[in-house]
């Protein structure tokens, strides 16, 4: 592209030297268009607004804004669509609002008395009608009716005003209107209709009072229209409604299985259909009314969207009725000043202002944030939806022409800005982002400004983006003319794994395409690289960072562990953490008819909390079913097509019969819904039947009214209902009832009986439960490292710098208000070595823990800590040696890729269900200890499609059989199970792959004792390196390999280097022979595990070196069956043959997702203490190594049956894609993404 400014080039615009020569072009410009102007605001900038008011400097910006606007148009060559964009929404001013101010606001008093059925509507709109198509013939045929009328409205008006002027002899600024007055009066009498029907305004020769009655036609219908179907909702006649903090969600009440439940009126409901953008926000007119509703409050400095509400006196920050702090935008964005810019038609401007404060606002704004309405200054009315507003700015500038461009470069080179108006260069330090949500993405963009470098890391998998929008070393990005080509529906978008709880916490009623928007924004910064899949404290820790070269360790890993309450029966198969459903619905891809990923829920459904993401997790629940079933349906007629139908069923049992018809009705039912609304032009009403199946329902203990969605965000409970949830409330759950086979059937509660306080139990159907009662921070590092940092309760200790003379600050404890504006920000812990720090942000800091926009917030206030750190080291650097920082950097960079990023090197097949996956991971080798396993993944932009399948593999756990450390390869051993674990073999050397991990702990290693190691099946991968440690520590290890078949065995050299001895078995069957031994000392049976145990023990298997009583400790590692009879085993059949002091560990098997120690709880697996009958919970993936005797196996097994039904049945579907490829071309090969 050619930049409209002479001397520059895009790839300038990349540059930190020549973003500096811009913004001197600029201030030359402003100086000659406005010279007072720029010497007002130089003096702004050397002050930094000290000894301002704040009045002031908000009339500064608002007047200096449009000079940026105007730049910017320039430099992109889109002055005319700036142009455009103005007269358009002048247009909307001067127009529809202004009719609505000078008219129709006007209007109440005359009509007081009056009652609407006097009036014959059809003739009152008719009338109407005819005036404007024929007085003003130029309005005859129009697309905006609202605003023709509003034309015709405001005319007359305007003109009735001019002769009242006159009556009272005062002046007139309306010119002409005696001609245009005649010009009315002449196209009514030449038109025989309108003759007749105007007879009586056309009767009178006085121009005044001719015009008082044709303005009685436009009063009459705007008294009529107001309240008519057709045009009620028009934003002419839209007035903020009351406020009743009491009655904040309009709902009805319907009764249902003992209790009752809030839900929608009928007629305001949604109808949603899976997972596109639910909410499409406002248009320019309606964003154009919140703008006209402001009253622009920073003109008297109680602009309290921005700043919160201040007691006078006090100067504490008031709270509302619902006892809720008015603290304002926790970011202090300049929101009124922005409205004003708006109001003028600068986009651009507006959105400069926007940026000021909030560089990362497509992470804010609509159904994201509204800590501005709620500080807004009409408490008792409706509030400017600022929201709304601050979204439309972008939106306009985004879908400009090179929108994204001006975005991107307002976001590092803002004239407004004056702490940071264009962005350094880099300085020498790098700083590590541990996590890539909202703390951690605006905390990266505040440094590369300051000129750190920054690498963020974050244990999801984050796909790449394409290189050529990226750029690449030495090349510039592509300019991107039209975002629309890079615009997704959300139904269909790549799942990039940016954002954090942004991408898999916040549902599709915000447009995840402005994660798109950061993330790009952020690669295209040459001193920024994201690295997905990398576990801080597993993969990387704060001494890796150091000896990496890292000068700053910054986490912002977001929300922990979620709570588990107190429920009898917790956690049976039909109950998850909603953050588990979240996760998997927007991480894994569920929630898309394309994927091989596995969600299972039946209906009734049931969520547990008051907050938001209880909420957000009852609509999506609502909104997956429908999908589900549907896309089970579909594939179900497809398989059974090819397959046949009593094959397909023949691979189920009773139960899971039972589940599978209940689907395929259901499926059927929504198909015909489907049919029958696009006959009728409908939109589809799958809520109807989901109500009808049992519904979505959201139990909360207290009242509605009590819980945090209400209370902080009220909009979204209102918006939930229109969707088709229901709401009950004093509801609080006791015990989870199981069916015949272990599954949730319903839920018996507390009911609170509100006439006298007292509580009811009852019992309601619920199939699946989701809980959503809260979280702790992410504090997993120091969990994994206890000494690391002090703690103040579940927070880490937080410390406010104390600079003296000395280079390095002192650290003190805060102990103040955990609030933002109130308490201090405060972002160091307590880590302090050989001069460097670590800082926190986000939910893990009790200051700005709670939302999106106060942990962006806390990156706003924490970033300058980390600058002063280094300010007089970066102020002695010298410009000349710019080049030698860079190539370091380059070098840094460099390093870090070739030690993090992991790539296939080899497939080798090891049976015929059996693959082995060797990569080349260095730091992830280097950190493997036995016992321990990772994450895997591949990137979906490379998966293959097949039939409009994409075959992207669920997070898989693979334990490390072997690693060469040295090399930096990893053997990972997977069994082709389900279909994810079934696209291993399809993956292809030089593959880039995501290898999460470490993860889990280590299996603790003893010396000199007698180890017994259990291995059954895929068990036995993990078993090799554990063996193997266990004699290098001077340990015995005798060593029962189980299989299912012979074929099975794989590895033999690897067992026996893990062992003394081995005792190989193979279950029974027609002509199954035992397996061969290839050392003396080592036996073999036919018979299961327990089987060739017990003929060990009796000498059955002939003379043995190590004895069974001698045994101190046993690992066992299969499938949960195998341990599960090996734990009773040893208090039975076998319990004579093991001295009663022996310890049995089980590597559990539990179901995971995420396998970040603790974030999204699929893997908690129940233990019962033997003694006390005390029940809790453990992470598999934190610690999968667990006492065999406290497992419960009986509950491990019915969870790892959660999905069963889809699982078994996306397996004969990869089937079906695998026969339909070509046989001689891999899967990888086909349709292959770019």
């Amino acid at each position: 592209m050619t930049l409209g400014i002479p001397g520059f080039v895009y790839s300038d615009l990349y540059s930190s030297n020549r973003l500096y020569q811009l913004h001197e072009v600029f201030t030359e410009q402003v100086e000659k268009e406005a010279p007072e102007l720029m010497s007002e605001f130089r003096q702004y900038k050397i002050s930094q607004g000290d000894g301002m008011s704040p009045q002031s400097i908000s009339d500064l910006l608002i007047r200096m804004a449009p000079h940026v606007g105007a730049f910017l148009a320039m430099l992109f060559q889109v002055e005319i669509v700036r142009q455009q964009q103005q007269k358009l929404i002048q247009k909307e001013i001067n127009t529809v609002f202004a009719f609505r101010n000078k008219v129709v606001l006007k209007l109440s008093k005359k009509f007081k008395q009056q009652d609407i059925n006097e009036y014959n509507k059809e003739k009152v709109f008719s009338d109407l009608d005819m005036l404007r198509q024929v007085a003003f013939n130029q309005l005859k045929v129009v697309d905006d009716l609202e605003m023709a009328i509003s034309h015709v409205g405001l005319t007359l008006a305007e003109l009735r005003k001019h002769y009242q002027c006159l009556a009272k002899e005062k002046a007139s600024t309306y010119i002409d209107a005696d001609a245009e007055v005649e010009a009315l009066r002449n196209k009514l009498e030449q038109h025989a209709n309108a003759k007749q029907t105007f007879a009586t305004s056309l009767s009178t020769t006085n121009p005044e009072a001719f015009i008082e009655s044709l303005f009685g036609y436009v009063e009459r219908w705007i008294f009529v229209a107001r309240k008519d179907e057709q045009t009620k909702s028009w934003s002419c006649f839209k007035v903020a409604e009351k406020k009743d903090f009491d009655d904040l969600v309009k709902h009805q009440t319907l009764e249902k299985n003992g209790f009752d439940a809030w839900v929608c009126d009928e007629h305001q409901r949604n109808y949603r259909d899976g997972f596109k953008l639910t909410d499409h926000r406002y248009n320019q007119r309606q964003t154009l009314y919140e703008v006209e509703h402001c009253i622009y409050c920073h003109e008297r400095d109680t602009d309290s969207c921005s700043k919160g509400m201040r007691n006078k006196r006090s100067h504490e920050f008031k709270a509302n009725p619902l006892g809720e702090s008015i603290l304002g935008c926790p970011l202090g964005e300049k929101i009124s000043e922005m409205h004003i810019v708006k109001r003028q038609g600068d986009n651009i401007a507006a959105l400069a202002i926007v940026i000021i404060d909030n560089p990362m606002c497509p992470g804010t704004g609509h159904r994201i944030c509204n800590d501005c309405m709620r500080g807004c200054i009409y408490q008792k009315t409706e509030a400017v939806d600022i929201p709304q507003i601050e979204t439309n700015v972008l939106t306009d500038v985004l879908f400009m022409p090179y929108g994204f461009e001006i975005y991107s470069l307002l976001t590092r080179w803002n004239p407004l800005n004056i702490k940071r108006p264009y962005a350094l260069p880099y300085n020498g330090k790098n700083v590590m982002v541990v996590g890539m949500g909202p703390a951690g993405y605006t905390l990266s963009h505040y440094l590369l400004n300051e000129g750190f470098a920054v690498v963020g890391i974050d244990a999801l998998k984050i796909e790449p983006l394409a290189e050529e929008l990226v750029g690449s070393k030495g090349t510039a990005p592509k300019p991107i003319h039209d975002f629309n080509k890079l615009y997704e529906t959300l139904d269909e978008r790549t799942l990039n794994g940016f954002g954090g709880v942004a991408e898999y916490g916040i549902t599709v009623r915000w447009d995840k395409n402005f994660l798109k928007v950061i993330y790009l924004n952020l690669l295209r910064n040459n001193a920024f690289r994201c690295m997905g899949g990398v576990r801080f404290g597993g993969t990387l820790t704060i001494e890796d960072a150091w000896e990496f070269g890292f000068d700053h360790v910054a986490i912002a890993s977001g929300a922990g562990k979620p709570t588990i309450i107190d429920l009898k029966n917790n956690m049976i198969r039909g109950i998850r953490k909603a953050s588990d459903f979240l996760m998997t619905l927007q991480l894994s891809g569920a929630s898309k008819a394309n994927s091989l990923a596995n969600l299972q829920v039946r209906l009734p459904a049931g969520v547990i909390g008051g907050g938001l993401t209880a909420i957000d997790t009852t609509t999506e629940v609502l909104a997956y079913y429908p999908v589900q079933v549907e896309k089970i349906l579909n594939r179900y007629e497809t398989l059974i097509e090819s397959n046949g139908e009593k094959n397909v069923r023949a691979i189920y049992d009773g139960e899971e019969i039972e589940i599978l018809d209940e689907f395929l009705s259901h499926g059927n039912e929504i198909r015909a819904e489907r049919e029958r609304a696009l006959a009728a032009d409908e939109k589809p009403d799958f809520t109807r039947l989901v109500n009808k199946w049992g519904g979505v329902s959201l139990y909360y203990r207290k009242g509605i009214k009590d819980s945090p969605a209400y209370r902080q965000n009220y909009e979204e409970v209102h918006e939930a209902l229109k969707e088709g949830i229901e709401l009950a409330e004093g509801m609080t759950p006791i015990e989870a009832i199981e069916d015949q086979h272990g599954a949730l059937k319903s839920v018996k509660f507390n009911k609170l009986i509100e006439q006298n306080g007292g509580k009811e139990e009852i019992e309601v159907p619920i199939k699946s439960l989701f809980i959503a009662a809260g979280t702790s921070p992410n504090t997993i590092y120091q969990q994994e490292f206890p000494s690391t940092f002090r703690m103040d309760k579940k927070f880490f200790q937080r410390y406010e710098p104390n600079w003296t003379d000395d280079d390095l600050p002192d650290l003190v404890p805060m102990e103040d208000v955990t609030s933002p504006k109130l308490g201090k920000p405060a972002p160091f812990t307590s880590y302090q070595k050989d001069g460097k720090f670590v800082s926190f942000y986000g939910d893990n800091h009790p200051v700005y823990a709670g939302n999106v926009v106060k942990a962006m917030a806390s990156a706003k206030d924490g970033y300058p800590y980390i600058s002063k750190l280094f300010e007089k080291e970066i102020a002695t650097l010298s410009p000349e040696s710019h080049e030698l920082r860079q190539a370091a950097l380059g070098k840094f960079f460099d390093n870090l890729e070739q030690e993090l990023l992991a790539t296939v090197v080899k497939i080798n097949r090891l049976t015929p269900t059996i693959v082995e996956i060797i990569v080349h991971a260095p730091l992830q080798a280097r950190k493997f200890q036995p016992g321990q396993f990772y994450r895997v993944q591949n990137f979906e932009y490379l998966a293959a499609t097949v039939k409009n399948t994409k075959l992207v593999a669920e997070g898989i756990a693979l334990t490390g059989a072997w690693v060469d450390k040295e090399k930096g390869l990893i053997s990972l051993i997977a069994l082709e199970m389900g279909s994810s674990s079934r696209l291993c073999a399809m993956w292809e050397p030089g593959d880039p792959l995501v290898i999460m991990g470490v993860t889990g702990a280590p299996t603790e290693i003893v010396n000199n004792q007698t180890i017994m190691l259990i291995g059954g099946g895929l068990g036995n991968a993990v078993q090799f390196s554990i063996g193997k440690a266990f004699k290098a520590a001077g340990n015995k290890v005798i060593y029962f390999a189980g299989y299912k078949y012979a074929k099975d065995v794989f590895k033999i050299k690897d067992i026996e280097e893990a062992s003394d001895a081995i005792v190989w078995s193979v279950d029974p069957g027609t002509d199954v022979k035992a397996i061969e031994t290839t050392r003396s000392q080592d036996k073999t049976i036919v018979g299961n595990i327990l089987e060739a145990i017990e003929a060990y023990a009796k000498g059955d298997l002939g003379d043995v070196d190590i004895l069974l009583d001698d045994v101190d400790q046993m690992i066992v590692i299969g499938s949960d069956g195998m341990m599960s009879a090996v734990k009773e085993a040893r208090f039975g059949r076998l319990k004579e043959y093991f001295k009663p002091e022996h310890k049995a560990i089980g590597s559990i098997n539990s179901p995971m997702q995420c396998m970040m120690k603790g974030v999204c709880a699929q893997c908690l697996c129940k233990h019962v203490d033997s003694r006390t009958g005390e029940e809790y919970f453990v992470y598999s993936c934190s610690n999968q190594d667990q006492d065999l005797d406290r497992v419960d196996f009986t509950n491990l097994r019915a969870r790892l049956r959660q999905n069963n039904v889809q699982e078994k049945l996306s397996a004969l579907w990869l089937d079906h894609l695998l026969s339909s490829m070509k046989t001689d071309e891999p899967a990888f090969k086909i349709n292959k993404s770019s």
